[in-house]
């Protein structure tokens, strides 16, 4: 017993002695540059010139839905009012970058004869004219619209009026 803790303790002595290989050849000594604090500490090193962080996406906002233009024989008021809660978190991205973004836009939505959205325009003018706004709409439409069968191809006007 008394021989299996001597041995042990040699073991620790080793071992606390620590290694003798040389450092790595990516250390500062080896480049001759003098370490970072952040390299130093063993931290993640931090990015040699910090560019600002990305602006915080606003919460809130609201969009109110016009009169929509479309053939007489399809209704596409409760598919789009079913998508105003995507359509304001597409308006809160679009002031991320656009602040005072507000105001009316007039989308052209085409729908195929299945109710699937092919593509999405805003009409000229309109002060929520945004390229990124009308962008996103456009994505999440495609994605996530889901428009009754208008017996052929349609093309919806769909004025929104979007407040912070």
């Amino acid at each position: 017993m008394r021989c299996a803790f001597l041995r042990l303790a040699v073991a620790a002595a080793i071992v606390s002695c620590g290694s003798s290989t040389p450092p790595p050849a990516s250390s500062p000594a080896a480049t001759g540059s003098e370490p970072t604090p952040s390299a130093a500490s063993g931290s993640a090193p931090a990015p040699a010139l910090a560019t600002p962080a990305p602006a915080p996406v606003p919460t809130g906002g609201s969009v109110l839905i016009g009169e929509i233009n479309a053939p007489k024989s399809f209704n596409p008021r409760p598919s789009i009012e079913a998508l105003s809660s995507q359509l304001v978190d597409c308006y809160n991205k679009a002031r991320a970058a656009d602040p005072d973004l507000r105001g009316k836009v007039t989308l052209q939505i085409n729908v195929n004869e299945a109710g699937a959205v092919l593509s999405v325009d805003a009409a000229p003018g309109g002060h929520a004219n945004s390229p990124s706004l009308v962008m996103c709409i456009s994505d999440m439409m495609k994605a996530s619209a889901h428009f009754p069968k208008p017996g052929g191809m349609a093309t919806v006007n769909t004025p929104l009026v979007f407040r912070p």
